[in-house]
Order: C-alpha cells, then sequence, then structure tokens
C-alpha cells in the first residue's frame, strides 16, 4: 500500500468520524424536541482497490443519515389515536346532551311529566277548584317548556357538532397540503438515505394529528415518500393530496366528499365520530323526543275531546293539535287563557272528574305509539341510552388514551435521544478521529525518512 493511500484512508476516516460527531450533537440539541427521531451516520466500507496482491481496503464511505424509528409502533400509535379521537368525540358531544337531560333529577322533564299527571288527579279529587285548574296549567307549561328547552339543547349540540365538522375538515385539508408539500421536499432532498431525516420528523408529527381526526393508513414509498389511505380513500400520494368538503345529504345528516365527488368513510377518528352524531345519534335523539311529544299530544287531546269543561264546552284539545313536534308542542290557545276549559268532567255534571282521572292514569298506562311504555318509562329509556352511551365511551375513551400512551413511550424507548448513550457514542467517535489523525502523522513521518533516505 502506498503512503497516498494510507493518506487517503485515514482522511476518509476523520471525514467519516467528524459527519458522525455532527449527528450525534445533533442528537444531543434535539433530545427535548416533540417529534424527534434519533438519528445515525451510515457507514459502509469504501469499494476495495484491487492489486497485484489482492484487494486492498480504501478506508469508509458515507451512505447516508438514517432515523432510528419503528414503523410498526407508529402504526398502533396512529391506530388507537383514531379510536380515542373517536371516542372522546362520542363522549363530549354525547355528554353536552346528558347534561341537558339532567336525569334524575326533581327538576328534571320526568319529573315535570309527573307533575303534569299529578295536577290532573288533583284535579279529579276537585274539578271545580280554580286553584287545581291553576296547578294543571302551570304543570302542562312547565312540561311543555321543559321539553322545547330540550329540544333547543340537542339542536344546539348538533349545530355544535356540525361547525367542529367543518372546523376539522378544514385543519384535515391544512394538514395533507403540508404532508404532500414535505413529501415533495423528501423526495427532492434525496429520498429515505438523502439528508432528509428532519423532514421526515416534521412529516410524522403531521401524521400523528391528522390520524386522530381522520383514521388513516401510511404507505411507504421507495423514493422515500408516503401515501395517506383515508378508509377506501388516497387522501395523500407523494406530492399530491385530496381535498375534503362537507356534503348535505338528502335524507339528512351529512358525509365527508372529495373534490371529485366521491365519499370518504373514516374508519376512525373524530371527523367519524362527528358524522355519525351529525347523521344518526343526534337525530335520532330529536326523533325520539318527537315521538313523544306527538304520543302525549294525541292520547291526551284524544281523552280531554271526550269531556266537558267548567263551562260544558265539549271537543276541546288541552294540547294544540299543530304542535306534534319536541320543537313546536304547545298547550291550546284556550287552556292558556283560562283553566275552566280543561275537561276533568265525562257526564257535562258539576264536580264530575272522569276525564281528569283517565287524563292522570296515563302516568302509568302503556301507549301503543311508544311500544307499549308508558310515557315516563319511554322518557328513561331514552335518557338512560344516553347515559349508558356516554359511559361507554368514556370507558372506551380510557382505554383506548391507555393505548395511546404505551405506544409512545414504545415507540419513544426506541427513537427517542438518551444524552449518556449520545455522550458515550461521541467519545467512541473522538478517539476514532484521533487515531485517524495519528494515522496521518506517522504516515507524514514515513515520508519524512523517506525524503531523507533520498
Amino acid at each position: 500500500m502506498s503512503l497516498a493511500s494510507l493518506l487517503s484512508i485515514a482522511r476518509s476516516a476523520m471525514f467519516a468520524q467528524q459527519s458522525a460527531m455532527s449527528v450525534t450533537a445533533h442528537n444531543v440539541a434535539n433530545a427535548q424536541t416533540p417529534g424527534y427521531s434519533r438519528q445515525r451516520l451510515e457507514l459502509a466500507a469504501a469499494a476495495p482497490q484491487l492489486m497485484p496482491t489482492g484487494p486492498v481496503g480504501r478506508g469508509v464511505t458515507e451512505v447516508g443519515i438514517l432515523r432510528v424509528r419503528n414503523t410498526f409502533f407508529d402504526s398502533r400509535y396512529r391506530s388507537e389515536s383514531g379510536l380515542l379521537g373517536n371516542s372522546a368525540t362520542l363522549g363530549d358531544f354525547l355528554g353536552q346532551v346528558e347534561a341537558a337531560i339532567h336525569e334524575p333529577s326533581a327538576d328534571g322533564l320526568a319529573a315535570s311529566l309527573d307533575g303534569l299527571f299529578g295536577s290532573f288527579a288533583n284535579l279529579a279529587n276537585n274539578p271545580t277548584s280554580s286553584t287545581s285548574r291553576s296547578l294543571v296549567q302551570q304543570a302542562g307549561r312547565r312540561f311543555v317548556q321543559q321539553l322545547q328547552q330540550l329540544d333547543a339543547a340537542v339542536h344546539q349540540v348538533a349545530d355544535g357538532a356540525y361547525t367542529q365538522m367543518r372546523d376539522q375538515v378544514g385543519q384535515v385539508n391544512d394538514l395533507a397540503r403540508q404532508i404532500a408539500d414535505l413529501n415533495s421536499s423528501i423526495r427532492a432532498s434525496g429520498g429515505p438515505i438523502g439528508s432528509s431525516p428532519d423532514l421526515q420528523d416534521r412529516r410524522d408529527v403531521l401524521v400523528d394529528q391528522l390520524s386522530s381526526l381522520v383514521g388513516v393508513r401510511v404507505l411507504d414509498r421507495d423514493d422515500g415518500t408516503i401515501g395517506l389511505a383515508a378508509g377506501d380513500t388516497i387522501l395523500v400520494d407523494g406530492g399530491s393530496f385530496q381535498t375534503l368538503s362537507v356534503n348535505l345529504l338528502a335524507g339528512g345528516g351529512f358525509s365527508l366528499i372529495t373534490v371529485g365527488g366521491g365519499t370518504m368513510d373514516p374508519k376512525s377518528g373524530s371527523l367519524r365520530a362527528l358524522c355519525e352524531l351529525t347523521t344518526t345519534t343526534l337525530p335520532g335523539i330529536q326523533r325520539q323526543l318527537d315521538s313523544l311529544a306527538q304520543a302525549l299530544v294525541t292520547t291526551v287531546n284524544a281523552i280531554h275531546r271526550s269531556g266537558f269543561t267548567l263551562n260544558g264546552a265539549t271537543n276541546t284539545d288541552f294540547f294544540d293539535p299543530a304542535g306534534v313536534t319536541a320543537q313546536t308542542i304547545a298547550l291550546a290557545p284556550a287552556i292558556i287563557a283560562s283553566g275552566d276549559a280543561i275537561a276533568a268532567a265525562g257526564i257535562g255534571a258539576p264536580g264530575d272528574g272522569t276525564i281528569a282521572q283517565q287524563l292522570a292514569a296515563l302516568a302509568t298506562t302503556g301507549v301503543a305509539a311508544l311500544g307499549g311504555r308508558s310515557f315516563r318509562d319511554f322518557y328513561i329509556d331514552l335518557s338512560g341510552e344516553i347515559g349508558s352511551s356516554v359511559s361507554s365511551a368514556s370507558q372506551d375513551a380510557d382505554a383506548h388514551l391507555a393505548m395511546v400512551d404505551q405506544a409512545d413511550t414504545l415507540r419513544s424507548s426506541v427513537s427517542g435521544v438518551s444524552v449518556d448513550e449520545e455522550m458515550v457514542a461521541l467519545i467512541s467517535q473522538q478517539q476514532a478521529y484521533t487515531a485517524a489523525a495519528r494515522i496521518v502523522n506517522v504516515a507524514n513521518e514515513m515520508m519524512q525518512s523517506v525524503l531523507e533516505m533520498i
């Protein structure tokens, strides 16, 4: 081996160790940077030089700077993050409905319903009492007001879910654009072997954020870029991306569509929960409240029409027959104007409370329109279902949060920076650099000896 070859080997070793120390210093500098992955300089032996005596080594060459990353842990983290986003969003919005229902309580809708039928029972015992009739008026107004307020609260929650849905679609579009831009930058920098680990880290942070909004699968490409699949839709592919928008469905509710008109069905993430809430869950609660209102108005009015008011009038309504939804339910104008318009008697004789007694019996009577359940049981079942859904969503969110934390801990154990380990590596690299420098000195001394001989 010539002295020139020896110097070349020493030179490559010094440059390689110098680059390795720069990478180590970069790791230490970013030890507390969120989303940063530990980097390492990939080294390989240079291609040997063929000599008459056989191949001779030519030193070391730098392959590239690579990240220390475990894609399985990343996939697990993002999967659990999407499930967490779905459960947490469901629990949040259904929790708002549960808070509006406020059951069991002494001032909830169930208590108002009991108060209404209780006031009819009191009226049946004293049909001519103006006080008893006034209590029926008050109980009716209270129930109508509370049912309307509950319906308005559910509508408000639905509006909030729709607003958040639009906001999150905007966030998804922005994240998809940024990821596509980073894909282009990574490809331009040389792909997976190029000097792009920091760009890949920035991209992974964005993918993590996106996974909580809409469940995504990462598709690795050979050029260092990635594709992102959300449901059956390719949201990002290299430097291109799909833009989403919220679409109003003909039958009510909302869906997510791409610019080309395709429908995207998120499999997880908070957007899946919002689609479910706005299309199925909250409209279903509203329909059940409407069913309660319609059944109550129809049943009470049917009995009330068969009775006689204090003034002897018959075929009168207690509720306004035009208001058969939870939003429009109202007492009949005559009932609002005077308690004398309440039909308590069944035979038109003073002191008779037959009709009032029949109305009071509705407190425990099964109603066909409500599946054979009484009005109170129907409402209690509804509030129980909502409470059960909130509890289930909360438990799921806790479980998925624990899994997210576990997955994050696992991937941090692989890609996180240990300053102690980096210091050990730095000492090793420094010693290797010093040894390479010593080779230069030895080669120089040998060169001087040769020159002195000449």
